[in-house]
């Protein structure tokens, strides 16, 4: 959430700035500005997308030091006095700022206290002040920052400048990622190396409760006790984090056309010459603990559900727990537990959050994440990557398979499983079919619904974690209202909610649970439900709108999850939505 980019001796920077503000959109904002120091300080910032900011900031502009940020709203309403960049009362800090203050409201009564008055209604406003406060007391700028990180409590990443030199950046972070990007008589600062891939490749990462110094030719950073830092340089790949469309006409749609070639990079990553490639250490961990848990937010929750089965199925004891959930409430189940995180980002504030429970009471972690070097990827025991290419739009999808994929392999490792690899290569048959024969149906599906209110998903077993996330999907980039039911629960209080033309759509791949879901079928359509049926060739009925080729029904969320999202994706765009930014929504949820 809210993206930070900033530069210092950049011969070019308002192109780097205002390229970078659109490439981090995709976290998700309301409001955009930019500041920079050309004869005195200059801000310009509104309410309002990048595109229209560009319109209002000068083409020409010729500085040493500029910084720029996207917001998404959490403390303040969006509005122009909200929008960052921020400058303190007496003008001495401009500033950015991603994450939450926790304890802002005691700091502006502390503020306040010294004469302080504030423009805005938001935490990061209170750490300009607080800034500022210190270094006047001070005249030290670097002891003001180690004050600052003492004394705020909450997540942050922070970068700034002060308004009389333009010599020097300043930066530092507490659980919200930061990256420095390296170039020739150049530093560039983001919320992540994207905005900054085409002009180095050469980056250093802060971990938390860091803080450095940047200037054009040197990137000093230390810790909270002054020490130094050393840092080594963090080479990113252009192709692994490219924003290409690549000739698609949203990111959503050439996201879900990846599955394929997604899928098939795990197998050659984690299963080779006809072994498994994970490491012996970690299967070593997971086969002696007593009790796996699995921890996630989100589609990675809905993961975690399937892969929770799958290590049942192997003899594993396992529970499932929404992060933000078990970090107020951190049972551990078990004597010799081992916990497993899922997270797109590896920059989850509430997962992080359940990192630092994790490692008081010294339990063993997995992180399974799509971002190498991230604050979770570096603060777990082991790290299995996704590698699945950058994904932009908010409604994860290959990510999604991808974690699935990734938690079946490592099922299959524990059991010495072989199969599990031909099973899921199969999987990509069928994915194949429904991308070449079955989009123009479901397009068709997503015009008939497109007006609707309410939808239901009906799924058993496997097919209802699937329909949990389809639910989703649907929920995300459509507005429609949509719930995930297991068949056998609606008897139990939710068919009170199926009226006339209700739309009900329906998973049926599982032999065990097939005759089942076709009386769940038959409960809902006298209730007047409008019911299509994705289902498999051998439990198929004639009237099925959606039929595949037979799979491993265990495997559905690799094998028919495309289904629900180009459903999702049709009847967004049927409905003239934003389909990769949906509102209210970020794609790196980094507060709590």
């Amino acid at each position: 959430m809210c993206g930070i980019v900033g530069s210092i001796g950049l011969k070019t920077p308002r192109d780097y700035i205002m390229k970078g503000l659109k490439i981090l959109d995709y976290r998700g904002y309301d409001s955009a500005g930019v500041a920079f120091l050309n004869n005195g300080l200059q801000v310009f910032k509104d309410v309002g997308t990048v595109e229209h900011l560009d319109t209002i900031v000068p083409q020409d502009i010729k500085t040493n030091v500029m910084i720029g940020h996207t917001r998404w709203a959490t403390h303040g309403v969006p509005s122009k006095e909200n929008t960052h960049p921020h400058v303190s009362f007496h003008k001495k800090i401009c500033l950015v700022h991603n994450g939450v203050v926790e304890n802002f409201e005691e700091i502006k009564s502390f503020l306040l206290s010294w004469g302080y008055e504030f423009y805005s209604q938001t935490d990061s406003e209170v750490v300009a002040n607080l800034l500022e406060h210190f270094y006047i007391s001070n005249n030290d700028i670097v002891g003001a920052i180690k004050e600052v990180m003492h004394m705020v409590k909450g997540s942050y990443a922070i970068c700034f400048f002060l308004c009389d030199r333009d010599d020097q950046m300043y930066i530092f972070k507490h659980t919200s990622p930061l990256v420095v990007g390296i170039g020739e008589n150049f530093s560039l600062v983001a919320s992540d190396a994207s905005p900054m891939i085409n002009l180095t490749t050469k980056f250093i990462e802060l971990a938390d409760n860091e803080y450095g110094i940047v200037t054009p030719t040197e990137v000093n950073v230390y810790s909270t006790k002054g020490t130094k830092v050393k840092k080594d340089y963090i080479y990113k790949d252009v192709e692994a984090i490219s924003h290409d469309l690549k000739g698609y006409p949203h990111y959503m749609l050439k996201e879900i056309e990846e599955i394929e070639p997604v899928v098939n990079k795990l197998i050659n990553t984690y299963f080779r010459d006809n072994q498994y490639q994970f490491d012996p250490k970690l299967l070593k961990a997971l086969k002696t603990s007593d009790h796996i848990m699995f921890i996630a937010c989100g589609t990675s929750y809905h993961s975690s559900l399937v892969g929770g089965r799958y290590f049942e199925d192997v003899g594993i004891s396992t529970t499932k727990y929404i992060a933000s959930e078990w970090a107020f409430h951190p049972t551990t189940p078990g004597n010799k537990p081992f916990i497993i995180l899922i997270s797109q980002s590896g920059e989850t504030a509430d997962l992080i959050h359940c990192l630092r429970i994790i490692k008081k009471k010294k339990i063993k972690s997995l992180i399974i994440t799509n971002t190498g070097g991230s604050t979770l990827d570096r603060g777990c025991d082991f790290s299995c990557l996704l590698h699945a290419g950058i994904e932009v739009s908010v409604a994860s999808t290959k990510a999604y398979v991808a974690q699935v994929t990734l938690l079946a392999l490592l099922a299959g490792a524990l059991a010495k499983n072989e199969i599990v690899v031909q099973d899921i290569k199969h999987c990509l048959d069928v994915v194949k079919d429904i991308r070449e024969n079955y989009k123009e149906k479901i397009k068709a599906i997503a015009e008939e619904i497109k007006g609707k209110q309410n939808l239901f998903y009906l799924g058993r077993s496997f097919d209802y974690y699937l329909s949990l996330e389809a639910s989703l999907k649907l929920k995300e980039i459509s507005y429609i209202h949509s719930e995930a039911i297991p068949g056998g629960e609606l008897k139990h209080g939710p068919i009170a909610l199926i009226e006339k033309d209700t739309p009900t759509l329906v998973f049926i791949t599982d032999p065990e649970t097939a005759a089942s879901m076709r009386g769940n079928i038959e409960e809902v359509k006298s209730r007047g439900a409008h019911v299509y049926v994705a289902s498999t060739e051998n439990l198929s009925k004639p009237g099925d709108a959606i039929v595949v080729k037979n799979y491993a029904y265990y495997l559905s969320s690799i094998a028919i999850s495309s289904i629900a999202f180009y459903l999702a994706y049709y009847v967004s765009l049927a409905k003239g939505l934003n389909v990769d930014k949906p509102r209210n929504l970020a794609k790196s949820v980094t507060v709590e």
